[in-house]
């Protein structure tokens, strides 16, 4: 009897590794013909004895058939960190890339969400509505991310092409559903408790799908994605492989060296000279900046130039317990009440910064809601090198450039010297572009660059 079962067993290990087989045949087929058949073939023909190592050992095989999927690539099999054919290397490095922006989706879904939460309250703020508390029903999670990233990838073909990072996020971004809401608590004799209540939907996928004009195919490729990313954990399993291409949303908290503040503290956007109120261009950006750091802005993660209510500072409490937690006590001694950004978000208030009301949007005027390298890289895959962006040596005298390195932006403003949001013990400074660390600059992509007068 032992004998009997031990024998069904392995039949039925056999009958695994054969589907699991079939399985690794159809994908590798699928993804081939999305386009990626010449850099494919010239990567199967370089690494024809790994592959001949794979077929064998299709129980390890098993373990990376996650990892494939999870980036919907197939050079992850094709010469992986082994090749030195640059079509190969391009591949892989686009592949880490999407990777990155894969499992870096719930951090940015977040950011997204917070950026809209903090613009809905500031928009109530300016209709003379006090928010006294911010409360967030966000019901999307990681079963969300997995459709996301199954369905994004049956819609590109899975071909490294018309993929992006960009692209990715840009896809999650417009899925996002907000729904706000005001609520009023009677509080007493403290008066009424009046609460901001905002709920993000989830996702139908059958409906996006249907929306995207998927047919049939490509709705069991999505399923069969889902279904591999979901089993393996693959969110999870692989977040560190792809740790070094995930966006960075913190500040530069190290910098030792001069830094000059403002003389003023006023929370008033004055656009009375600016040199063209009702376009976005360099020059504006340039004084937008200028006015913050000579108000003494403050720095707060996940801000835009809003001004940081209680409200607001208990809900970037509870959003980022460590980026805005760890620095509860000094936030609130030194920037509650005051217009406050990160470093990226110093650049975005301006370009969705409303110049008729003095609001500050969302996501206004064509301005993405990106981090700082993703900032960066949008202007970098928009633009020509030398002309729109390069390195620190080639940098033209031309305020209202942006200036990049890792992690951090900043503005610059002519004659040497930029203006960034540094860090939250910092908040909006003054500096010499020269031993700052810049890595590139470059010019964004919304903003029209106009000589000085």
């Amino acid at each position: 009897m032992g004998h009997s079962n031990n024998s069904r067993s392995g039949m039925q290990t056999a009958a695994e590794l054969a589907r699991v087989a079939r399985a690794i045949y159809n994908i590798i087929r699928a993804a081939l013909a999305a386009g990626l058949k010449g850099a494919a073939v010239a990567a199967v023909k370089e690494t024809l004895p790994f592959l001949v190592k794979l077929a064998v050992g299709v129980v390890i095989a098993v373990l990376v058939i996650p990892m494939l999927i999870f980036t919907a690539l197939p050079n992850i099999f094709f010469g992986y960190d082994g090749s030195d054919t640059q079509v190969v290397m391009d591949m892989t490095e686009q592949a880490l890339t999407i990777g990155g922006a894969y499992v870096s989706l719930e951090d940015f879904e977040k950011t997204q969400v917070d950026s809209i939460i903090t613009s809905l309250a500031a928009e109530y703020e300016a209709d003379g509505i006090t928010i006294d508390r911010i409360e967030v029903d966000n019901s999307m999670d990681v079963d969300d991310l997995l459709w996301l990233i199954a369905i994004n990838s049956v819609a590109h073909q899975q071909d490294l092409n018309t993929m992006s990072a960009e692209s990715v996020r840009d896809f999650c971004s417009a899925r996002l559903t907000v729904s706000p809401s005001l609520g009023f608590i009677d509080g007493g004799e403290d008066g009424s408790v009046t609460t901001l209540k905002v709920k993000v939907e989830r996702i139908d996928p059958e409906q996006l799908m249907e929306d995207l004009g998927f047919e049939e195919d490509a709705k069991t490729w999505a399923g069969t994605l889902y279904e591999t990313l979901f089993e393996s954990d693959a969110m999870n399993k692989y977040a560190d492989r792809f740790e070094a291409y995930q966006p960075d949303y913190s500040g530069d908290n190290s910098y030792t060296g001069d830094i000059q503040y403002g003389s003023d503290y006023d929370n008033e956007i004055d656009v009375s000279g600016f040199v063209s109120p009702e376009t976005k261009n360099n020059l504006d950006l340039a004084a937008y900046a200028i006015q913050a750091w000579e108000n003494n802005w403050g720095y707060v993660w996940g801000t835009y130039g809003n001004v940081l209510t209680e409200s607001l500072f208990d809900y970037k409490l509870e959003q980022y317990p460590e980026g805005v937690g760890n620095y509860e006590d000094f936030i609130e001694d030194n920037w509650l009440g005051r217009r406050t950004a990160d470093c990226v978000g110093l650049i975005k208030g301006y370009g969705w910064l409303d110049a008729y009301d003095l609001t500050i949007g969302y996501a206004e005027n064509g301005v993405p809601d990106y981090s700082a390298n993703q900032m960066h890289q949008y202007a970098v895959d928009s633009g020509t090198a030398g002309t729109d962006y390069g390195g620190m040596d080639t940098i033209p005298e031309v305020p209202g450039l942006m200036l990049w390195k890792d992690g951090h932006v900043g503005v610059y403003i002519g004659g040497g010297y930029a203006i960034e949001a540094m860090g939250t013990k910092y908040g909006v400074v003054k500096t010499e572009v020269d031993g700052r660390g810049w890595a590139g600059w470059c010019k964004l992509p919304y903003l029209t660059y106009l000589e000085e007068e």
